[in-house]
């Protein structure tokens, strides 16, 4: 890799919609930590550098403050962070000349933002993709450490209600599924995921989860073809 002026700042200017966003939620993840469970800064830092994923941050609290089997924290992990293993796919031929340990860590920092950045891949002209998609990896994972870190910091220090907080995270869901509804002519998945949704509610009222995403999983592979379809007209 050859870090130059140039990739730096054109993957800062690049991911600084991202800065935005990860300094906002990771700043709701950190105080939700620190006044549910009343981690510190230290335990804030070690749980953003090894998990990027904001719903497992936001989980995180909940398994902080209730016992949890390791199990139920290995599946629901694995149901949550499955879509990365697709999100790679495109990157494979890209990354595959890359050292393994750089590797591991592009793989750890890849979440849906630096996956739509790295893909776009608008790096300078005469400079290198690699170099510019790594850039813009570290960048992305260093603004989540900032705001979960920050929020923890501020929550030990700020007495006030944190009561709703926890609802940032479904909110910036609602967000997303609102505009793909707005932007999007093919509604069907949203309406498989809602389906299934509401099918694990029914039949396992108290632990929805893990159920749900099971059975929302195998709508979209069962239906997978006729969305597809669906789609193209």
């Amino acid at each position: 890799m050859h870090f130059t002026r140039r990739v730096v700042l054109a993957s800062f200017r690049a991911s600084v919609p991202v800065l935005l966003g990860y300094l906002a939620m990771g700043f709701a993840a950190g105080i939700l930590l620190a006044k549910q469970s009343g981690a510190g800064a230290l335990w804030a830092f070690a749980t953003s550098v090894s998990s990027v994923s904001g719903a497992l941050q936001f989980l995180l609290v909940d398994w902080f403050t209730h016992p949890t089997s390791l199990l139920t924290i290995a599946l629901v992990t694995v149901s949550i962070n499955l879509r990365y293993a697709l999100y790679g796919l495109p990157l494979i031929e890209r990354w595959k000349h890359l050292p393994w340990l750089l590797k591991a860590y592009m793989i750890l920092t890849l979440t849906d933002e630096t996956f739509a950045l790295e893909v776009e891949n608008k790096f300078p002209e005469g400079e290198d993709s690699l170099t510019y998609c790594f850039t813009i990896a570290a960048l992305d994972h260093f603004y989540w450490v900032v705001g979960v870190v920050a929020g923890a910091l501020a929550g030990h220090a700020v007495e006030f209600n944190a009561k709703g907080i926890d609802f940032a995270m479904t909110a910036l869901f609602m967000v997303i599924l609102l505009d793909q509804l707005q932007t999007r002519t093919n509604r069907a998945p949203a309406l498989v995921g809602l389906g299934g949704a509401l099918c694990g509610l029914a039949i396992f009222p108290q632990n929805m989860l893990i159920p749900s995403i099971v059975i929302i999983l195998t709508l979209l592979l069962t239906l997978r073809s006729r969305l597809e379809v669906s789609h193209a007209r």
